[in-house]
């Protein structure tokens, strides 16, 4: 049987958060609620319990510079944190790129050889960089989150060993689409990114018709095996 799983989810942006667990809890959907900042992450994951929500350590690279001095709190609960994200680097300003690059640098060293780290990643006109610091030799799960990269980009994260959460947004995108096939059905993950996507009526609706969209893709491709694979 394949269960729904969502590996890039922003509960706390939710217009009703207490419905988003609701659905979440009703339909047992495995879900990773991202953060953007630590206090955040904090506040979320010590007021939220639930069997089917674990919560990601974030610092989303466009708010680095204006909530810097958060930086030290996420070294302090780097340590105990298994799921990080939203974290990598957005280039679409790049004012303050050598900010967004000194911490995602230390953060990836920080996390390096680290077998019970899942990484979530964003890599917005930035994807060679990503690449470039965290390199081949690691022991984290690195998910590179909507995928916005070009055809060699895609085929370098691919030989490092990335996995790629896909969202409704991606499977309508004619230039996302003609990447796919390069994509290893083994590599291929679950997210909605919501709010940011358009979403069916409810969660549960919305990844269901992203997985429905995957498979007819993919032939034989177990998304359900996948998630197992990164958290084991």
């Amino acid at each position: 049987m394949e269960y729904l799983y969502d590996t890039h989810f922003h509960l706390d942006l939710q217009k009703d958060r207490t419905a988003a667990i609701r659905e979440i809890e009703g339909n047992k959907i495995y879900t990773i609620a991202v953060t953007n900042l630590p206090d955040l992450y904090r506040k979320e994951s010590g007021e939220i319990a639930s069997q089917y929500i674990r919560f990601a350590l974030g610092f989303h690279p466009e708010l680095i510079h204006q909530y810097k001095s958060q930086i030290p709190l996420m070294w302090e609960l780097l340590p105990e944190a298994h799921y990080i994200g939203e974290v990598g680097l957005d280039f679409v300003d790049t004012m303050y790129k050598n900010e967004q690059i000194a911490f995602f640098s230390e953060l990836i060293e920080r996390c390096r050889f680290c077998r019970n780290k899942i990484i979530t990643i964003h890599s917005r006109r930035a994807v060679r960089q990503v690449l470039r610091i965290i390199g081949n030799n690691y022991r984290f799960k690195p998910i590179l989150h909507w995928f916005t990269g070009s055809n060699d980009e895609l085929l370098e994260a691919v030989d490092a060993g990335f996995y790629f959460s896909i969202n409704g947004a991606m499977m309508t995108s004619k230039r996302f689409l003609a990447l796919l096939p390069l994509i290893p059905k083994e590599r291929l993950l679950l997210e909605t990114d919501s709010p940011f996507t358009y979403c069916q009526k409810t969660h549960h609706h919305t990844l269901e018709n992203i997985m429905r969209l995957i498979k007819k893709e993919k032939e034989n491709v177990d998304l359900w095996c996948n998630l197992k694979t990164i958290l084991s």
